[in-house]
């Protein structure tokens, strides 16, 4: 599971080698924002790309290419560097609903097919930074080809929306930046593919980004965009099951080994829903190589007083 995912502006060649030496499960290499509008300075970013890409060195396996919008005339010469370069995928901004990833994928066909790649460019799209982009989640209802994930933001949406302040004074997002996170993630359900919550711009703040990611992991998201290589520790650490977590997902299976129906765990109901939780549980900690026995369970003194959801026990 990816569980972070790093950008890092492409016109920097010192950053993008600090970014792909550290931790992050994927690099999003950016030609959009993160190098601002001039051409001169995109032309500049793509050229750093190629070298990079072109490395014996690099490991393409996590690098994704964030191209500039469909609208753009940029995206003409992003594609191929992408493509040509080998990156796994590239991230789509302002995605405007499904059409738009078919849209991308077709053009991406097209490049692979130029240049004789026969790996598919996945694609990761950030569907929340138009107002129309929010108003289209709905119309993810199903798999698409290469579409790998749908991620949100909520920066590039307030500026849409001419707000001046996309959080409240406790720091959560509030009115319709709080309604696109969560659309973001039925849309993703819906369409199978990973949910990747949205940058925390203060990262110097690692409380801040500690509570939101385990916030947002407890609403169902699988990973968390990074701005910052400090912040992938916290992040992987909020999206990675608990040893809390463990222990109750094995006492929720224990409860059922042998079948049967709804019953009680400390005191409160578990069916179902629940096994499901804890089997989920159980094999995001393998896949994340933690030990799925913690030293509680080892011994006869089991001291989970009720029964806890991922954020109840106030860990991440």
């Amino acid at each position: 599971m990816k569980h972070t995912w790093l950008f890092v502006p492409a016109d920097d060649e010192a950053k993008v080698a600090k970014a792909l030496a550290s931790s992050a499960d994927a690099v999003i290499l950016d030609l959009e924002d993160g190098v601002g509008e001039a051409p001169e300075r995109k032309a500049g970013a793509r050229r750093i790309l190629t070298r990079v890409l072109g490395q014996d060195d690099t490991d393409r396996r996590r690098c994704y290419v964030r191209i500039n919008a469909l609208a753009s005339d940029e995206i003409t010469l992003d594609i191929p560097v992408a493509v040509a370069g080998g990156a796994t995928g590239v991230v789509l901004p302002k995605c405007e609903g499904p059409q738009d990833v078919v849209r991308l994928a077709k053009l991406l066909s097209e490049a692979e097919q130029r240049h004789g790649r026969s790996n598919a460019t996945l694609i990761v799209a950030i569907a929340t930074e138009t107002a129309r982009g929010v108003q289209l989640l709905p119309k993810f209802q199903h798999a698409l080809p290469r579409l790998e994930a749908l991620m949100w933001g909520a920066e590039d949406l307030c500026s849409d929306l001419r707000g001046t302040s996309n959080r409240g004074p406790d720091g959560a997002y509030v009115g319709p930046y709080a309604a696109a996170r969560d659309a973001c993630l039925l849309a993703a359900r819906a369409a199978g593919v990973l949910a990747i919550d949205a940058v925390y711009i203060a990262f110097r703040d690692t409380e801040g980004c500690k509570r939101e990611s385990q916030a947002h992991k407890s609403l169902g998201f699988d990973a968390k965009a990074a701005i910052h290589p400090s912040q992938l520790d916290v992040i992987r650490g909020c999206f990675r099951p608990t040893p809390a977590q463990i222990e109750w997902a094995h006492r929720v299976l224990d409860r059922f080994e042998g079948g049967g129906g709804a019953t009680t765990l400390d005191g409160s109901m578990i069916d179902t829903p629940h096994v499901k939780l804890a089997r989920r549980i159980l094999e995001e900690s393998q896949k994340a190589s933690q030990p799925d026995v913690p030293a509680a369970r080892q011994g006869s003194n089991r001291r989970i007083r009720h029964l806890r959801t991922p954020s109840e026990d106030g860990t991440c």
